[in-house]
């Protein structure tokens, strides 16, 4: 790997720890933004899934004060339900145009968001709405490597603090991520990557934790708005990825 590759690997590595350090989401979007310009996807989505991992343990012990157990088990259980038939759907169904119609669902629900200053709260359904939103977010992971989104949603819908919302969609997100690392590891992507590639973990790390100091200095309600940015991103991309196949 060239003095230009690293430089783009690391930059990479840097702006993916520090969003998803400030947000709790968004690592492999931002990275592979970056990598994706100088090593295949076989390579650069691994690495990503990895990364998206350590970015999680780091943050994620930022806001363990958040955690309750009861409400993070239901959205695990329903994910756990949901991804292996996302696996299997994908067979049947078409996962590009099911991430085109995840992203014009983002961009629509994100700048109704973005407009209203006070969203409605939901706190109807309990642990059955909790988990049934997991399921979708774990058949989408499974159909189209996209989990995280409808989980984020979902917490930011029902109210609560920016930390409880964290603890809950980081550990739903990290819980498919390793599912997923494990899956790459079996199929050998890891062994693949170059060596160099372990510059990103240091600096993912170090990032992660500057995002989430940002993060704490966030009010609830500037914290609602960055995610929901992050998450009209996404959307974009997802809509830019579809009309570019």
């Amino acid at each position: 790997m060239d003095e230009s590759a690293l430089i783009i690997l690391a930059v990479g590595a840097a702006s993916a720890g520090f969003i998803a350090g400030l947000t709790g989401l968004g690592t492999a979007l931002t990275a592979l933004a970056f990598w994706l310009h100088i090593m295949p996807p076989q390579a650069a989505v691994p690495l990503a899934c990895a990364i998206a991992i350590v970015n999680h343990v780091v943050s994620l012990s930022f806001v363990r004060q958040g955690f309750m157990w009861r409400r993070v088990w239901p959205f695990l259980v329903g994910g756990a339900i949901g991804l292996p038939i996302g696996v299997l759907a994908l067979s049947a169904l078409d996962s590009d145009t099911a991430k085109a119609g995840l992203g014009i669902f983002l961009i629509l629900y994100c700048t109704y968001g973005l407009l209203v200053r006070h969203p409605p709260t939901v706190t109807g359904g309990g642990r059955l709405a909790d988990g049934t939103v997991g399921m979708g977010g774990g058949f989408l992971g499974g159909l189209c490597g996209i989990a995280g989104p409808l989980p984020t949603i979902w917490t930011g819908l029902r109210g609560w603090p920016k930390d409880q919302q964290r603890a809950v969609y980081q550990p739903f997100n990290l819980f498919v991520l390793g599912i997923s690392a494990v899956g790459h590891l079996m199929l050998g992507r890891y062994q693949a990557l170059p060596m160099e590639s372990l510059i990103v973990f240091p600096i993912v790390a170090v990032c992660a934790v500057a995002g989430i100091l940002t993060y704490r200095r966030l009010a609830d309600h500037h914290f609602r708005k960055v995610v929901l940015v992050m998450l009209m991103v996404g959307g974009i991309v997802q809509i830019v990825d579809w009309l570019g196949s």
